[in-house]
């Protein structure tokens, strides 16, 4: 099944410096918030570690709330009127949380303490936008680093660092698509996360 967006209206108010320019009728301006629509982690066998997962990072590209398109090579250009309800970064990291709790690759260490975990997971979002250069082929783009530390008596390890990457195409150029599409690549990062978790050692 498709993940469905979720979306709020929001009304903001128009501030209206010169009065003879604009009236008291001039209407609000609607702007979207959005969420995240993940599709419940498949259980699978329990696995024995602990795990702590630390809050995401996020490069400055993808550290807005708003939505970002990228309309060149070098252009990217910012959505006022649609937007996520939080940051993408840190919606991720209890969604993130939520997942491995579902699928059952360990048990999940509550926020803010990492130290009594077996694992620590260390999670990077450095790319999120609607990729718009060629707009008969949009696609919804995400990619993240995650670093899992393994911690033992001799000291922590580092079991493996990688990035995972994907690029969704999108039915339509529009938020609600792009929303759809972000959705769709943030499962598929979190599934093949999930199953290299699961065979790290």
């Amino acid at each position: 099944m498709r993940p469905r967006a979720i979306f709020f209206h929001t009304l903001v108010a128009v501030v209206c410096l010169l009065p003879a320019s604009c009236t008291l009728r001039q209407p609000p301006v609607v702007t979207e918030s959005y969420a995240f629509d993940l599709p419940k982690a498949k259980a699978g066998p329990v696995g024995g570690r602990s795990i702590a997962v630390l809050p995401f990072n996020a490069s400055s590209e993808a550290a807005g709330q708003m939505f970002l398109y990228r309309s060149g090579e070098m252009i990217y250009e910012h959505d006022f009127y649609n937007r996520f309800l939080a940051p993408p970064a840190q919606m991720l990291t209890g969604e993130l949380r939520g997942w491995l709790l579902r699928s059952r690759v360990g048990p999940v260490r509550e926020p803010g303490a990492p130290l009594s975990s077996d694992l620590m997971v260390q999670p990077r979002l450095t790319e999120f936008y609607a990729d718009y250069r060629d707009v008969s082929r949009p696609q919804a783009v995400v990619a993240m680093v995650f670093t899992v530390v393994a911690r033992e008596s001799s000291g922590n390890r580092e079991l493996f660092e990688r990035t995972y990457r994907r690029a969704v195409p999108m039915n339509a150029v529009s938020p609600a698509a792009a929303a759809r599409g972000w959705s769709s690549a943030v499962e598929g990062i979190f599934g093949e996360f999930t199953r290299d978790l699961r065979e790290a050692r």
